[in-house]
């Protein structure tokens, strides 16, 4: 009877022994099935990379040069090599370790010889006559080895619990990687963006310099002719004087926002140049559709983040509880050496082993294990709650991304709409200056009122393609999942 009771705590214990404490934390916000703002489809785009959409080989270029040799993106691939192999250590706690040693000793001893000459004669007679020197020595070596081994059985589970939360937190920096990602491509595109725009608006700014330099020598025509007044001369300087102070600062902007892209791409800034390519800010690619909130939290790495430290910190917390429960302990020691001494002593052999088993149970620790328990659930749930904040925060920006950029869409259309128009009207007013039906300023203000209405299309179409950015990022798009060496070698 006792030995079946027996075998039955044994088979409890090993079957505790295959799963650790579990603590669950779950999340206590309720995903809608749907976006406001973001159109149904049957399936969701991939944004995986989505700078493929803008038709840009040149953009594209420097995303991937970015990915390859940018150095934060490098530094965030080495924390995560780091961590994987913190997890690795930790999970490597959970088996047994072993080690040998061995050695050889050599000795000499040289002392004064304490007894006295009528003692030494007595046991030279006896044949000991080595004891008959005033000093006596002793010269001889020695062999050892050994070999030690210890095991600690994770019974209940917490040495699994640390080597899951070790994983788990490698999967939180693995996201942080993704993450950088997803960034770099962004802040690369941003600073394409702004670059293209300023050398747009520079054209744009260097003929409207000439249509008012232009219109300025016709003002100074009629003052001579005293059509107009010495305000209106100084009206139209005043104008180009401060077009003049804008486009001086707006090439140093862009060859900011080129030495940007140098450096965002792993390049010296000083042998840099950003070729000539399409007119980017023209081709802004339509909202992505089809995304779902579920879709968006399981690729946010943000988000993927939050859950992993989740799981790491549910890991910690059942590693604390476990802190409760026995412990045990299995060691072996087994050691073999000979000692030889330089006489007529035989020499020495002998083995010896030890093995043991044992066992300990916190019994009182003055609330030591209890206190690391609430200190690790605290944690727990704070995480927990930081997880649930993060959902509505990513939930709310999808919506306020899709909407914002549906109303620069619209924006913008209006603006398209005036330009042209505007354009239209520099048009007939040639056609009228042509047959005498108005002066040339009417001919040149108009030109510059359009050439002012493009100017603001170009600044509200670089709004329009930043917000687009923001899109992407709330949608978690922009990052690749590290290959395997099976799809490598595809």
């Amino acid at each position: 009877m006792q030995k079946s009771l027996l075998a039955m705590a044994m088979g409890s214990i090993l079957l505790a022994a295959c799963s650790p404490l579990q603590v669950k934390l779950e999340s206590k916000v309720a995903v809608p099935p749907q976006f406001e703002h973001v159109a149904a489809a049957p399936d969701a785009a991939d944004v995986s990379q989505w700078w493929l959409t803008w038709h840009d080989p040149v953009l594209t270029q420097l995303i991937q040069q970015g990915l390859q040799n940018n150095h934060d993106l490098t530094a965030a691939r080495a924390n995560l090599q780091a961590a994987r192999a913190n997890a690795a250590l930790a999970l490597a706690d959970l088996g047994p370790t072993a080690g040998v040693s061995a050695g050889i000793d050599g000795h000499h001893a040289q002392v004064h010889n304490p007894l006295s000459p009528q003692t030494r004669k007595i046991l030279s007679g006896l044949g000991a006559s080595g004891l008959n020197r005033d000093d006596l020595s002793v010269t001889g070596h020695s062999e050892h080895a050994s070999f030690a081994a210890s095991w600690e059985p994770d019974i209940f589970g917490g040495k699994r619990s640390d080597a899951d939360a070790a994983r788990y937190a490698s999967m939180a920096v693995t996201q942080q990687w993704y993450a950088v990602q997803m960034l770099l491509a962004s802040d690369i595109a941003d600073n394409y963006f702004k670059m293209r725009s300023l050398q747009k608006r520079m054209q744009i700014g260097q003929n409207t310099l000439t249509s008012l330099t232009e219109l300025r020598r016709y003002i100074d025509g009629r003052f001579k002719a005293g059509q107009v007044t010495d305000y209106d001369v100084r009206d139209v300087e005043i104008k180009r004087e401060s077009l003049k102070a804008q486009l001086a600062t707006l090439q140093a902007q862009a060859d900011v926002y080129q030495r940007n892209l140098a450096v965002l791409t792993g390049q010296s800034p000083q042998q840099f140049h950003v070729p000539a390519s399409v007119d980017i800010l023209n081709h802004i690619p339509a909202l992505p559709n089809g995304e779902t909130p579920l879709s968006v939290l399981n690729r946010r790495p943000d988000v993927r983040q939050q859950y992993a430290l989740i799981q790491a910190s549910s890991a910690q917390l059942g590693s604390a509880k476990a802190d409760l429960l026995p412990r045990f302990n299995i060691q072996f020691i087994g050691q073999t050496g000979q000692l030889r001494l330089d006489s007529s002593t035989p020499e020495l052999k002998g083995f010896g082993g030890l093995i043991s088993a044992g066992v300990s149970l916190p019994i009182f620790t003055s609330g030591r294990i209890q206190r690391n328990i609430e200190v690790h659930d605290a944690q727990a749930q704070a995480v927990l709650a930081h997880y649930d904040q993060l959902i509505l925060k990513s939930l709310a920006e999808v919506d306020s991304a899709y909407q914002l950029q549906s109303s620069l869409t619209q924006q913008n259309r209006y603006l398209a709409q005036a330009s042209q128009q505007a354009n239209t009207q520099v048009s007939k007013s040639n056609q009228l200056f042509k047959f005498g039906n108005i002066t040339l300023d009417k001919v040149l203000l108009a030109r510059i009122n359009a050439q002012d209405i493009q100017d603001r299309l170009v600044q509200a179409r670089l709004a329009e393609a930043e917000n687009m950015l923001n899109v992407y990022k709330t949608l978690g798009g922009g990052w690749q999942a590290e290959q395997t060496s099976a799809q490598k070698n595809q």
